[in-house]
């Protein structure tokens, strides 16, 4: 009896055995696969970065997302989220170590100078070097591995990570603002590079003059472009109304300013 029912109870546990395995071989899984396959282009294969062009676009990258899903063995298909980032790294890197930017919603990625510049550095890249990268757009969604379009090359320059200072040149004068009473100026920008202040912009034919921090007890005048200005010195003149890029050379130190002078263009 004994070896009876022992053989009966192994034999029930085998066949329950046998039909799990049956129904895990049996087993259907949900599939999801995109319907297309992205790709990517940029505007240019080679960025020079300066700050005197920090809020101008830098490069522009051309994508397209992917299109919808293809669903199998699953009755509520739906299309999920996807999320798309530039990825950058160094050329013959394998992409071991990229940085990532997001690449919004597309099909048009611009990437500005000021912003791209930092990522850059954050990225360890140093400045003021000429660095050949790789990028690439990942597409990543749900729990899937990401999708990654070919890689295209990049030569990038940054420059140094710069502030503009607390106190800057500016231009004042009825060519510019008006002679203030108070601190009116047209503020220059600075170049951390070039070491150089810039001003970009509508100009009257009237007077003016450099002054700094929007204060009078240092300020630069003179007999005009391309000459040694002076402290204190003569009214500088705009002949024709118009718009006009001028550029203060030789003035970051304001104790220091025999050199100083100025470009209209």
């Amino acid at each position: 009896m004994q070896s009876w029912f022992i053989k009966t109870t192994v034999g029930a546990g085998t066949l329950a055995l046998l039909a799990l395995a049956a129904c895990k071989k049996d087993e259907v899984r949900a599939t999801l696969t995109p319907a297309s396959t992205p790709t990517l282009t940029a505007s240019t294969s080679a960025v020079v970065l300066s700050s005197a062009n920090a809020a101008q676009g830098a490069v522009i990258f051309t994508w397209t997302p992917i299109s919808g899903f293809n669903w199998t063995n699953v009755e509520h298909p739906y299309d999920p989220a996807v999320t798309y980032m530039l990825q950058f790294a160094k050329k013959g890197s394998n992409f071991a170590a990229p940085f990532n930017i997001s690449a919004g919603a597309g099909p048009n990625t611009t990437l500005n100078v000021a912003d791209f510049d930092a990522a850059i550095l954050a990225a360890g890249i140093a400045p003021n070097v000429t660095t050949d990268l790789e990028v690439r757009l990942q597409s990543a969604y749900a729990s899937n591995q990401p999708l990654y379009t070919a890689s295209l090359p990049l030569t990038v320059t940054p420059y140094p990570a710069c502030q503009q200072p607390a106190k800057a040149w500016g231009i004042v004068g009825p060519a510019g603002p008006g002679w203030p009473g108070g601190a009116i100026d047209f503020t220059m920008t600075y170049d951390c590079a070039a070491q150089t202040y810039t001003y970009t912009g509508p100009l009257k034919a009237d007077q003016f003059k450099f002054r700094f921090g929007k204060e009078w007890a240092t300020n630069l005048g003179g007999k005009g472009p391309n000459v040694p200005l002076a402290p204190g010195g003569d009214n500088l003149v705009v002949a024709t109304p118009g718009t006009y890029t001028v550029v203060l050379f030789a003035a970051t130190d304001t104790t220091n300013l025999a050199k100083a002078y100025y470009t209209i263009k």
